[in-house]
């Protein structure tokens, strides 16, 4: 569910996955970001010379990506992409998703793995770096990605925000 109070927080997720794209973006690939709120990893992605299209399930009617264009120097696309409505995605190397799955009621965690399957499926050998605060000592995200044929890898963990924070590069299981 979309909620203009969270969508410009920057989550400790985010942070991490920033600094994880900071450190290991290829420059010129075409980016995701999926769920972007504030959009602190796509913008270091842009930073580094990465091609990236921002997305959230609301519209931007307060000219915030407008600004932030103009304070970075940076050409920004925003596009809104509501979960179960695939029309507007298109191929791309790299999804980028940070704090989208969450166990609550406010986590839609079958709508945002189905849009980064369905992103995942545009283009072959392409790729999520997926940012998951751990929340649970009991559940994991391991079923739900089975569900969606999808499989993560760990790549590293954090607690530099002073919350546990996992970082997966997550890819289709089958097909392309």
């Amino acid at each position: 569910r979309a909620c203009k109070e969270f969508n410009f927080f920057t989550w400790p997720c985010a942070e991490v996955l920033a600094d994880f794209v900071r450190r290991n973006i290829v420059p010129g690939c075409d980016v995701l970001e999926v769920g972007c709120g504030t959009g602190l990893p796509g913008l270091v992605a842009a930073k580094c010379g990465a091609r990236v299209t921002f997305s959230d399930a609301l519209v931007d009617d307060s000219g915030y990506w407008r600004r932030v264009a103009e304070v970075n120097k940076i050409q920004i696309n925003y596009c809104q992409i509501k979960y179960y409505q695939f029309e507007k995605l298109f191929p791309v190397d790299l999804v980028l998703a940070s704090d989208l799955i969450y166990h609550s009621q406010e986590s839609d965690t079958d709508g945002v793995l189905s849009l980064i399957t369905d992103a995942l499926s545009r283009k072959q050998g392409s790729k999520c770096w997926l940012a998951h605060q751990v929340r649970s000592s009991t559940h994991s995200i391991a079923d739900n990605l089975l569900f969606w044929d999808l499989q993560a890898r760990k790549l590293e963990s954090s607690t530099s925000t002073g919350h546990d924070v996992n970082l997966y590069e997550v890819r289709r299981s089958c097909g392309p």
